[in-house]
């Protein structure tokens, strides 16, 4: 016969990755095939309001308007960027670095250097926090979707 505190060890490990699992896809935003749902009519059309200030930047070859709002919508949403990175990129401290400001701390600022650090991500010991940035942010973004969070994040500084 099992006492009753070794029957709570299973239950209370089944509860917390229950939660866990469904903290995780709370927080995600994602649609499920890879792509990001909008959270209503208003977040779509203020991402599309910003267009036409992005359309007159010069942007990397290959980056379009189109990327960059993708990128937005990614970056305050299921790639959880603005967590660390703060919901404009102005950084959090001993979290996250300014994006914002042109000072870039591990790479060289280039559209494909910010590919870079997001695909690869930071390690503790070269963050400047202390804290690291794990690789495409801890999440499962495709490569399609870390090149559009790039594009928007290159944007912030430029």
């Amino acid at each position: 016969m099992r006492d009753g505190a070794s029957d709570l060890q299973p239950r209370r490990l089944s509860a917390a990755f229950l939660f866990l699992g469904l903290g995780l896809v709370a927080c995600g935003g994602s649609t499920g095939d890879g792509t990001e749902a909008a959270d209503s009519p208003a977040e779509t059309s203020e991402a599309s309001a910003e267009t036409p200030a992005v359309a007159a930047m010069e942007l990397p070859d290959g980056v379009t308007a189109a990327m960059v709002d993708e990128g937005k919508q990614i970056y305050s949403g299921a790639g959880i960027c603005f967590t660390c990175h703060g919901q404009a990129g102005e950084g959090m401290p001993n979290l996250g670095a300014n994006l914002t400001d042109g000072d870039w701390l591990h790479s060289d600022g280039s559209y494909e250097g910010i590919v870079a650090t997001i695909t690869e991500g930071v390690t503790a010991q070269k963050s400047t926090s202390g804290s690291p940035m794990v690789a495409r942010g801890g999440t499962n973004l495709p490569d399609e979707q870390v090149r559009a969070v790039a594009a928007y994040v290159w944007t912030l500084s430029n």
